[in-house]
């Protein structure tokens, strides 16, 4: 059974928009890029004293299980470069899963849905972009009305639209 994932990837070490490319190459190899987000560039969020994320999101079909996508998402990162240790810091690639369909799952290491999807702009703008209507499992409410409700002020700009050269 194919799952359908809502993955948030972000980068501020350059080069940005290449390591983000090269994360969405990678995923193809085990699942299906149905959908992706204009490229935004945002404010870092947590520790602000550092470079400007380009930030993307991005629809994903794949079958594999949730646990099973997070080890090959920390492989992917790894493969990349990712060589950050701490929290919110500069990061060559990040790759969070923030829904899959209506799952709900609450583990030490793995939270679906992630669990600051709410308060980060940079997740909710991207994902309103390629689903407006996608319902937050266990709730009646949008991402539409989450966004609407979201007290993050950081600056987030549309930079391209087509900006995965493999993409549609």
């Amino acid at each position: 059974m194919t799952l359908k994932y809502y993955l948030s990837l972000g980068s501020n070490i350059e080069p940005r928009l290449e390591y983000l490319q090269k994360a969405c190459d990678k995923l193809i190899s085990f699942g299906q890029i149905s959908k992706v987000s204009s490229l935004y560039e945002t404010e870092a969020w947590g520790n602000t004293n550092q470079d400007n994320f380009y930030n993307v999101m991005i629809e994903y079909n794949s079958i594999l299980r949730p646990r099973r996508l997070l080890t090959e998402l920390k492989t992917i990162e790894k493969n990349i470069g990712r060589n950050s240790v701490n929290h919110w810091s500069a990061r060559e690639i990040d790759i969070d899963i923030i829904f899959c369909q209506n799952y709900c799952i609450d583990e030490p290491d793995l939270q679906i849905p992630h669990t600051e999807f709410s308060r980060r702009r940079f997740i909710l703008v991207p994902m309103k972009e390629i689903n407006r209507n996608f319902l937050i499992p266990d709730t009646k409410l949008t991402i539409t009305d989450y966004l609407d409700a979201c007290q993050d002020l950081s600056r987030i700009h549309k930079l391209a639209i087509n900006w995965w050269e493999n993409g549609n």
